[in-house]
């Protein structure tokens, strides 16, 4: 106790002698004035914790002792009144940071009353503490945000800089993608690359989860189908171009576990043989299936296979077609799921071959013909990717 200090300020010497007397007994450190004009050499610089004057002086003692600091906001208030009517008692106790003592008052009436301000004004102290540790944890958090929020946009950048170009048309070819990322960063991928003049290779998939981790597995597998279309390229490997996507996932796979990679993905991966118009793909546990349209209406591709990344000696079927020469083939990351009606899953694929059988060959109709305008707020990614043959012959 000997660190609260305590102002007293009273005209009647009988009871500044009392309340002193009791203060001091009780080893608080006490300055007493007998005025007003005595309050104004009080050193400031030393500011109460309590102040116990008449409650007539209350608000010129506050005007005193109002400087800057945190201090004069936690400075308690014990009003001393005699006789006094029950409106300005009532006032007085209304007022923030102030309480009031009839005196002469007994020995326990005043510690009661000292003990109370000093409690409010060790709350009020313990708070200003930890709202300045709070406003400074903040400043922090924010400057970290910002600084996260800016590597998001900078990665989000590079991810978009990786992406194919879109569309491409290239009569009669069409082929395009469209990326809706949930966050910043997408597990979700689409890409393809014309391969001899002859061949177009291509893939969408969905890694699992959301964010920087799914997106760095998307660039990992655009550098490995990167590197196999060079390499096929470079030594004019039509027999390796006409097995495509053997091999493919299985690839990924292997290094997926190689890199204990703590991910999965799905995948629809695919080559399409441009001169002899046939299509082989493999599924990798991709859901939807793919759409084929032609003119007599809209279906699922056939075809089932494990998600990559799962299992370690996991093998992919490749699926070979011969192709209408007039067709629009549409593949969707299981993001689009979520924003069709709510139903079954069965009665969500109905729904989608119904809405998209007349779809025109444009990426940008796809999404809304499903009733998916808004992308900006998505509980999940989507990609979508279409190529098309015989709609743009010009």
């Amino acid at each position: 106790m000997y660190h609260q200090r305590i102002l007293l300020a009273h005209d009647d010497p009988e009871i500044r002698s009392r309340i002193a007397s009791v203060l001091r007994k009780n080893c608080f450190e006490i300055e007493v004035r007998d005025s007003i004009d005595g309050v104004l050499s009080f050193d400031s610089c030393e500011k109460p914790d309590v102040v116990m004057c008449r409650l007539a002086w209350c608000d010129d003692i506050e005007k005193i002792l109002k400087e800057t600091g945190p201090k004069r906001h936690t400075i308690q208030f014990v009003q001393l009144f005699g006789p006094q009517s029950a409106e300005i008692v009532l006032k007085a106790f209304h007022r923030e940071n102030h309480d009031c003592l009839q005196v002469p008052a007994s020995e326990r009436s005043i510690l009661l009353s000292i003990g109370r301000a000093i409690e409010r004004r060790d709350l009020l102290a313990k708070n200003l503490r930890a709202k300045r540790r709070l406003e400074t944890s903040n400043h922090k958090l924010e400057h970290s945000l910002g600084l996260l929020e800016a590597d998001a946009l900078a990665g989000r950048q590079m991810q978009q800089n990786l992406l194919p170009s879109s569309p491409i048309v290239n009569p009669p070819y069409y082929y395009a993608r469209l990326i809706c990322p949930s966050l910043y960063l997408s597990g979700d991928f689409v890409n393809y690359a014309r391969a001899l003049d002859d061949y177009l290779l291509f893939y969408l998939l969905d890694v699992s989860g959301h964010g920087a981790s799914s997106a760095f597995v998307t660039v990992m597998v655009r550098q490995l189908m990167r590197r196999l279309v060079r390499r096929h390229i470079k030594r004019k490997d039509r027999e390796a171009l006409k097995r495509a996507p053997g091999g493919f996932l299985e690839r990924i796979n292997e290094v997926m576990g190689d890199n204990d990679l703590d991910k999965h993905l799905t995948m629809f991966a695919g080559s399409i043989n441009l001169k002899e118009n046939r299509l082989r793909y493999s599924i990798g546990a991709q859901m939807p299936m793919p759409i084929l349209i032609t003119d007599e209406g809209a279906e699922f591709l056939p075809g089932k296979g494990k998600p990559v990344g799962l299992f370690p000696d996991g093998k992919w079927e490749v699926i070979e077609r011969e192709m209408p020469e007039k067709y629009i083939l549409i593949a969707f990351s299981d993001g689009v799921l979520e924003q069709l009606p709510d139903m079954s899953l069965l009665e969500q694929e109905a729904f989608m071959l119904k809405k998209l059988k007349k779809c025109p060959p444009d990426i940008n109709k796809v999404l809304p013909r499903l009733g998916i305008n808004e992308v900006d707020k998505l509980p999940d990614d989507i990609a979508v990717f279409l190529f098309a043959r015989g709609y743009h012959e010009s």
